[in-house]
């Protein structure tokens, strides 16, 4: 097969040591946005728990270790997951009375003993077949539940470019803002074709949003002397609570046993987690598969990458991940649908990238705290973060609507259909579900897991019924 003038990287391809900064950097800040308001979130549910610089580091040395496990044959970055929020969430608004450390203490058991449970997993699966998996999570099904995570963001993306008043005024100076960021992604994404430059556009995007942010939005939101308000902007910056290596396991282990009730609560509601990003992981997964090797073949490599085969590593690095990243203070979490969108753009694959992606991450994270524990978001300023999001929130949805056309999935099925319908309503309908005062279930972990059991009941309804026509 002849080389094809196609630019990218293969996760096997090694950039130049340049070039793989750069895109290195472009991956960073397309996690940083998810990641850092992940643990935003969380914090603002009661008790300040996470150091934004700790959840930036963590996720930096969870990547690194997730490469390291899947032996860098799955170009993927870990980061905070949003699929913990309401979990999390139970436990820092019923112990607001308790110490930091003690809450933290139970959320990091629990997380551990999630993160084992992702490993067991993947090592059901290494051990017993994954044609068995093919089944239990067929495209119709993986393609869905990554089209609502997409989605299921689409509210607060919204809310952060409209920044709607109490009086319902809208700040047309955000939606600006927002917009400029998302057309010039988009953009650059059509216009660019070629060379080097073309692997840039969510970085140039950011560039871009965050120029006119200073030249625009700041000074006018704040309003008199230009330069005054540029001050007055990065003053009011504000600083975390939480230093970065002070939720660390010696710190709050202790205080968490002493108070077992905690341990016991947060496990009730977080080891549901690692069920509702099983289907989510494999879905990425899938969508790596199929960008990968259409880009091997773009290029004119003949070699397959069988990257979809790689789901019980992929579960077992992601189960390494969380117990990693919440060793190092940050969120539990899971590999990112951001940087498969980013990836895809930008045509780079490349698991050398990533590694520096993750060195990248645990600088930041030091220096954030260095400096102050600085809120890096709000350097970027919300309105670049919001139009980031409009457009990759928007393509990990389309990349689930990709992989079930890739899948051939039959829509005229009426099984198909009827899973289909009820992760899309399930997952999107419902943020969480309340079971008692200790449990809630977040919803799109209800909108995979009930499609799953409810595509096995149909095809097994199916097949007595075929048996007992013949």
């Amino acid at each position: 097969m002849t080389q094809k003038n196609v630019v990218g990287y293969l996760p096997d391809d090694k950039p130049s040591l340049g070039k793989s900064i750069l895109f290195a950097l472009q991956q960073f800040l397309v996690m940083l946005p998810a990641t850092v308001l992940a643990a935003l979130i969380m914090n603002g549910r009661g008790i300040e728990i996470y150091s934004i610089p700790a959840a930036v580091f963590a996720s930096g040395v969870a990547t690194i270790c997730f490469l390291l496990v899947t032996r860098g044959k799955i170009p993927l970055y870990y980061g905070s997951s949003f699929s913990y929020i309401p979990a999390v969430a139970i436990i820092t608004t019923k112990f607001t009375g308790v110490g930091a450390d003690a809450v933290f203490g139970a959320i990091m058991v629990a997380s551990i003993i999630s993160g084992f449970m992702s490993i067991g997993a993947g090592l059901l699966i290494k051990y017993f077949g994954q044609d068995k998996i093919d089944k239990i999570l067929p495209g119709h099904i993986t393609g869905m539940i990554a089209m609502i995570i997409g989605l299921s963001l689409a509210g607060n993306t919204m809310t952060g470019i409209l920044q709607v008043s109490v009086s319902g005024d809208v700040n047309w100076l955000s939606v600006l803002i927002a917009l400029i960021t998302f057309i010039t992604i988009t953009v650059l994404t059509v216009v660019l074709k070629k060379g080097f430059i073309s692997q840039l556009p969510i970085l140039l995007g950011i560039g871009v949003g965050v120029f006119f942010s200073y030249l625009i939005y700041v000074p006018l939101t704040i309003g008199g002397n230009y330069f005054e308000a540029i001050g007055s902007y990065f003053s009011n910056i504000p600083a975390g609570q939480i230093s970065l290596f002070e939720h660390m396991p010696w710190n709050t282990l202790a205080p968490a046993f002493k108070q077992p009730e905690i341990i016991v609560t947060a496990i009730l509601a977080i080891f549901p987690i690692a069920f509702a990003t099983i289907p989510e992981s494999a879905a990425h997964v899938n969508q790596v598969d199929l960008y990968v090797n259409n880009l091997a073949e773009q290029m004119g490599v003949e070699k397959r990458y069988n990257i979809k085969d790689e789901l019980d590593t992929n579960l077992i690095g992601d189960g390494i991940g969380d117990i990693i990243a919440v060793l190092c203070g940050g969120p539990a979490g899971t590999n990112y649908g951001e940087n498969v969108s980013a990836s895809a753009v930008t045509k780079n694959f490349s698991s050398y990238v990533f590694y520096i992606a993750g060195a990248i991450a645990i600088v930041v994270g030091i220096l954030l705290d260095l400096i102050g524990n600085i809120n890096i978001s709000e350097l970027l300023t919300q309105p670049v973060i919001q139009g980031v999001s409009l457009y990759l929130f928007g393509a990990i949805a389309v990349q689930g609507i990709a992989l079930m056309i890739e899948k051939k999935i039959n829509v005229f099925d009426p099984k198909v259909v009827a899973v289909m319908a009820f992760i899309a309503i399930v997952g999107l309908g419902v943020d969480s579900i309340k079971v008692t005062d200790t449990f809630l279930l977040p919803g799109i972990g209800v909108a995979a897991f009930g499609g799953i059991l409810l595509n096995l009941l149909l095809i097994w309804l199916e097949k007595l019924f075929k048996t007992k026509n013949q």
